[in-house]
């Protein structure tokens, strides 16, 4: 069972002693709610306390509103169909229902919650319709059937914050803060996790990967435990030469019973690509952070991740006109070690090549490398560019077009094909 993150009158004694850092209170200036690890400027953040009947706005770790809402009429954690409870946990709005669409109870609009997510099944929890929705009624406590409910003015305020599959709405019986700096603690140790799991996957490292996931992990989506889940893992290592996973504005948030990581990834092997927002379920156990479940929403259904998506493909085309620049530049410099590092080990006869290279380069003082009519074509975690190649040095000059192959690694990128064609610039 995962550890229960609760805030007590005890002090944090350090960074390492990361569980203190649920159990202990750290005196500080600025009190920042739990829940909210690590919330960058510009993420918007819904938390819902249930125990003030209170609905706050962050944006990062500031809070932008404060707003009365009405939750669940019985206590406690929603269990099963009907139990008339709220649910505590994280949740993300997936569809807007407009007020004339449903009961006049329901007010101006509905968003349909996400619950039950994948946790909440994992721990038996059943039932459906959570919304976030107006109201016909003047606002009173608690008098909703599991729903959280806001004046129509007042949800019309909340509008501007919430975004499909990106807005996390955090509910809990009562909302903790903690100091900035032990929160910061936390946020680096999640974040380091996330980013061991993410190169272990690239890197096709089973054992790390393995050690990665919680004995009660369960994938819901084709319905596999933690061993049918890794031995399926297993054998896409297997299958696929190169694996690459690309991540980007990675959040993290908070309950009392899990953590949340989601981030944009875009994820290949060999040949296969797909982007889209994937999120880490994890626990705290003695060992640290582990998986207990996953999930993955496609692009089309998370538009507010598309300009995202659309700086990532910006990012890696710089990336490659980079490289390109590097391996350019150190041919021009005759510095072949630099050059044959940015060429994979598996290149065809990559010893007998750079020996080629060295010994056609010495008779030259001077390289120069023009590419133009460049082109750039992406087949999964492979690369093809194309262009006009010019080669000149004090006594020899050729042209051709280039055609490199290039394989994204966790290291950058390399070569992993070279093809060269003489044109005949008189014909």
């Amino acid at each position: 069972m995962c550890m229960k993150l609760r805030i007590s009158r005890k002090t944090i004694v350090g960074m390492m002693l990361f569980s203190l850092l649920w159990s202990g209170e750290v005196l500080g200036n600025e009190r920042i709610p739990v829940p909210l690890i690590g919330v960058g400027d510009g993420i918007y953040a819904v938390c819902v306390d249930k125990s003030l009947q209170r609905l706050y706005v962050y944006n990062g770790r500031k809070q932008v509103e404060e707003i009365p809402c009405s939750t669940g009429m019985n206590p406690g954690d929603k269990q099963v169909q009907g139990d008339r409870r709220t649910p505590e946990g994280v949740y993300f709005f997936e569809r807007i229902i407009e007020g004339q669409s449903l009961p006049e109870t329901y007010g101006w609009r509905a968003y349909t919650l996400n619950y039950p997510n994948s946790v909440d099944r994992s721990l038996g929890k059943n039932g459906n319709g959570i919304w976030i929705h107006g109201r016909k009624l003047p606002l009173e406590d608690r008098d909703t059937k599991g729903c959280v409910s806001l004046t129509n003015g007042d949800l019309k305020v909340l509008d501007a914050y919430l975004y499909p599959y990106h807005t996390p709405v955090i509910t809990l019986e009562s909302m903790t803060t903690i100091d900035e700096q032990s929160l910061d603690a936390m946020e680096s140790r999640y974040r380091g996790f996330i980013n061991d799991w993410i190169d272990a996957w690239q890197n096709k490292d089973f054992e790390k990967y393995e050690a990665c996931y919680s004995p009660r992990f369960y994938d819901f989506l084709l319905g596999q435990s933690r061993d049918g889940f890794l031995a399926r893992k297993r054998a896409i290592f297997s299958r696929y030469e190169h694996i690459s996973i690309l991540s980007q504005g990675l959040v993290i948030v908070g309950t009392d019973s899990y953590v949340l990581c989601y981030f944009l990834m875009d994820y290949s092997g060999d040949s296969f690509q797909s982007a889209g927002v994937k999120y880490v379920y994890l626990e705290n156990g003695s060992e640290g952070p582990r998986i207990i479940a996953e999930e993955f929403t496609p692009l089309s259904k998370a538009q507010k991740w598309q300009a995202m998506a659309e700086d990532l493909e910006r990012r890696q085309n710089e990336e490659v006109r980079g490289f390109l620049d590097a391996w350019r530049s150190s041919w021009e410099g005759k510095d072949l070690d630099v050059m044959k590092g940015l060429y994979l080990p598996s290149f065809p006869e990559r010893e007998e090549y750079f020996s080629a290279k060295a010994k056609n380069l010495a008779p030259y003082q001077s390289v120069r490398i023009v590419l133009d009519g460049m082109d750039i074509r992406r087949s999964g975690v492979y690369w093809t560019i194309t262009a006009n190649q010019r080669f000149a040095s004090e006594s020899y000059e050729d042209f051709g077009k280039k055609t490199l192959r290039l394989v994204s690694t966790s290291r950058g990128f390399r070569v992993i094909q070279e093809q060269w064609e003489k044109i005949d610039e008189d014909s």
